[in-house]
């Protein structure tokens, strides 16, 4: 067969003869039509997207004949690739970036600078310590390939987050850095062991001839370290100038060509002494500095990757009799799926049929393997282990559990804290001044104190006070801090929970299904109406209950029966509901709540009336969560006060109260009676957390400074509180405002050795106590405490 006959693997049409342009795919080689879209399938593959080859309806569109780099831009356009990467906001779309490149946070300033002006991007958050940036942009108005070429075009390499990619990208950044550290440790042997002959020589004395071989050796020699080793601090520095900005290797870099061009200059002229043995160490030290720091934060980026490995890439979609492989990312509510032994789970469904144990560890925190059968929930990225199982999709995997827990994961690592916008502000005017000191410096010693020195003390200032510690004090404790909570099962929706909650000193409680079980079950059922018995009151009242979400609802699931026809039926939150009901020929006006609600004088925690008049009260029982008592105990050992505050008006509040010696009981409290508390405590100075789990908790959220809602809790009191527990575990509540704690202190420990480094190096190195190969160490050593010192919020 010829080669015209073959499809072209990208585009489907005929390759033509003579034509050698291939790729590797699944272990084969496949022929491309145009060196276009072999560069475009390369890319695709390389990033991670094979499915795309693997899943896709029809082939792609040829690809233009435009620059190789630019048409690997573009393939991200594709329709196709866009829908597996990005997740649609409305009008706009969202997607999170990997930028290689970075070295401090005033790169991640740069960035976004870049685009403040660009009215197609709506939002660009970089975070310096993952080096990840969240995107939300119309892709409409402008291709994502425009705005990765203008994030390229300032020396930076962006692409779309792949986790598996972005392990590769990795790893060749690691084997960069061993190269450049390679090349300098070697050059700076050979040149130190020039250097000793050149120093010796003048003192025993050396022809002329051997010290100019010496000094230009020792120049070639110096060149690879130059161009090679040195190359990420002059990149960096020069797109920061172009820019017209100042970042952390500016003054380095003018440390290391201010050094350079001088021996340059020397050996040209034959004039002066040589410093390459300095170049050549200068940049060793600070590659071996800055090869440290990148497996630190390396290590602060794998902690936060750890669910992004379990996502679901693919799916056995059922079609009649048979089944066909599909992107989990495009299966719909109502699509029945088939699930392996070894697989993981690629939806949030519940089962048709089938039994397996499944390990839901990494959503739950539930390490033993849960047995599911028919009708069982089952979750997106959990691991079915030994059967088989039918699944129906009840939410698609953007929209599961294990998908929303991701995307407000990525969401909170790129929010900036107050104090880390102020760092960054420090650190970029900490340059400036920077450079004013080392220039004044070199003319006070050149012209008033001693000529000869004023090059070396000059160098030192330049080298020794670089803020970099002071970029990474900040950022480098946040995201280990989110880390280790995210761990915990304490998903942070708001980063500045972090700065709030070591300054808590009072918490709101809701009482049911928060400090309770909030499983409910009906302990007393009293009729005080001739004219109906209990069951048909009880029946009435499982129908009205079957509209509300609150806890006490499912009390009353069991007595769900026959048919009542029921109209107008409405949710008053935080009371009760009221509807019209059809009975006896008529609707009669019916009510179910509180006492206060349905307008009777009764301590019951529940009332029923029908046109007004008492019916029915219920008594309910509902047990106080196991690990609560030892949770206030260490709230009380911490000083912080505590509260009830709930909308159940019995003696059953008063008792849980009781029992738990809660400082503060508000009870019988409608949503605005418990706004109308938290704001009088806020008033009074107070920084307040509120914990809840229901519609009636939502209004309260925005009035503490800190809100908490429980995994178990409404779709709304999730979507509103700052912080989710989703091991549905009140434990989690003392390890949240420990971990902030701890944060806090390390984030304090950061500022005051980065800002205590500096204010003792300064003066040491403007009055030349400092050598320049002391003051290379001390910058390196200042930012590798830092970032280890964050990392210790990984560890417990």
């Amino acid at each position: 067969m010829s080669k015209s006959a073959v499809p072209c693997f990208h585009c489907h049409e005929a390759v033509p003869d003579n034509c050698n342009f291939m790729v590797e795919f699944d272990g084969e080689s496949r022929a491309c039509c145009c060196p276009g879209c072999q560069a475009v399938a390369d890319t695709i593959i390389k990033q991670g997207l094979s499915d795309y080859y693997r899943f896709r309806s029809k082939p792609a569109s040829k690809a233009d004949a435009v620059p190789a780099e630019l048409q690997q831009l573009q393939s991200y356009d594709h329709p196709d690739i866009l829908a597996e990467l990005a997740v649609l906001q409305g009008e706009f779309q969202r997607i999170e970036l990997s930028i290689a490149g970075m070295s401090c946070a005033a790169c991640a300033w740069l960035i976004e600078k870049n685009f403040q002006a660009d009215t197609a991007v709506k939002r660009v958050q970089v975070n310096s310590a993952t080096s990840r940036c969240e995107l939300i942009w119309d892709a409409n108005t402008r291709p994502l390939s425009e705005i990765l070429n203008s994030i390229n075009s300032l020396g930076y390499q962006a692409s779309p987050f792949v986790a598996d990619a972005e392990e590769e990208s990795f790893k060749k950044e690691m084997q960069d850095y061993l190269k450049r550290l390679a090349v300098a440790g070697i050059m700076t042997m050979q040149v130190m062991m020039l250097a000793f002959g050149l120093y010796f020589g003048e003192h025993t004395g050396i022809e002329a001839q051997y010290e100019g071989y010496l000094r230009w050796v020792s120049l070639l020699l110096t060149l690879p370290v130059m161009a090679y080793s040195a190359m990420p601090f002059t990149k960096s520095a020069y797109r920061a100038l172009r820019q017209r900005e100042l970042n952390m290797d500016v003054p380095i870099t003018l440390a290391i060509y201010y050094t350079f061009i001088a021996s340059l200059y020397a050996t040209v002229s034959d004039t002066g002494d040589v410093y390459f043995e300095s170049v050549c160490m200068f940049v060793f030290l600070l590659q071996v500095g800055k090869f440290f720091e990148f497996r630190a934060r390396k290590q602060a980026r794998d902690a936060t990757s750890n669910l992004l490995k379990i996502m679901p890439v693919s799916a056995e979609l059922w079609l009649d009799d048979r089944t066909e492989t599909i992107p989990a990312r495009k299966l719909k509510i109502g699509d029945v799926i088939l699930v392996k032994a070894g697989e993981t789970i690629p939806a949030d469904g519940i089962v048709v049929s089938g039994q397996s144990s499944v390990d839901e560890s990494m959503l739950t925190g539930e390490y033993q393997a849960v047995t599911k059968q028919t009708n069982d929930l089952v979750l997106a990225g959990s691991n079915n282990h030994d059967g088989i199982l039918t699944v129906r999709v009840a939410k698609a995997l953007t929209e599961s559990r294990l998908g929303q827990i991701i995307q407000l994961q990525q969401q909170t690592l790129h929010q900036k804290p107050a104090l880390l916008e102020k760092t960054d502000k420090i650190a970029r005017f900490f340059v400036q001044r920077l450079l004013v000191v080392a220039t004044a410096t070199f003319l006070v010693w050149y012209f008033y104190l001693d000529e000869s020195r004023a090059f070396w003390v000059t160098l030192s200032v330049l080298v020794a006070t670089c803020p970099c510690a002071l970029s990474l004090a900040t950022p480098t404790a946040i995201t280990c801090a989110l880390a280790w909570l995210n761990r915990k099962g304490i998903l942070i929706k708001n980063q500045q929970v972090l700065a709030s909650l070591p300054k808590l000193s009072t918490v709101f409680f809701d009482k049911t299904g928060t400090l309770t079980q909030g499983k409910f079950s009906i302990e007393q059922f009293t009729v005080h109406h001739p004219d109906f018995n209990e069951t048909q009151l009880l029946q009435l009242a499982a129908h009205l209950e079957l509209r509300s979400e609150h806890p006490i609802a499912k009390a009353f699931l069991p007595h769900l029966q026959g048919e009542i026809q029921l109209q107008d039926v409405e949710l008053v939150v935080g009371n009760g509901l009221q509807a019209l009901w059809w009975h006896q020929t008529e609707w009669r006006s019916v009510r179910i709540g509180s006492a206060s609600f349905c307008n009777v004088s009764q301590s019951a925690p529940v009332c029923m009336t029908v046109d007004n008049k008492l019916v029915a009260t219920i008594t309910l029982s509902d047990a106080i969560r196991p690990e609560v008592e030892s949770l206030v105990k260490k709230l009380r050992t911490n000083g912080i006060k505590m509260a009830i505050i709930t909308g159940d008006s019995s003696a059953n509040a008063a008792l849980v109260a009781n029992t738990l010696q809660i400082d503060e009981l508000y009870q019988g409290c409608s949503p605005e009676e418990k706004v109308a508390q938290i704001t009088k405590a806020t008033e009074r100075g107070e920084t307040v957390l509120m914990v809840g789990d229901g519609i009636n908790d939502s209004p309260c959220f925005h009035a503490a400074h800190v809100s908490v809602a429980l995994d178990s809790g409404t779709d709304l009191s999730k979507n509103q509180a700052d912080v989710v527990l989703l091991h549905n575990d009140l434990t989690a509540l003392f390890q949240l405002i420990e971990g902030a704690q701890r944060a806090r202190r390390v984030i304090k420990q950061n500022l005051i050795w980065a800002f205590g480094y500096n204010l003792v190096i300064i003066p040491l190195a403007v009055c030349g106590f400092v050598s320049p190969y002391i003051a290379v160490i001390g910058m390196s050593t200042s930012s590798l405490l830092v970032v280890s010192n964050s990392l210790r919020l990984l560890k417990s």
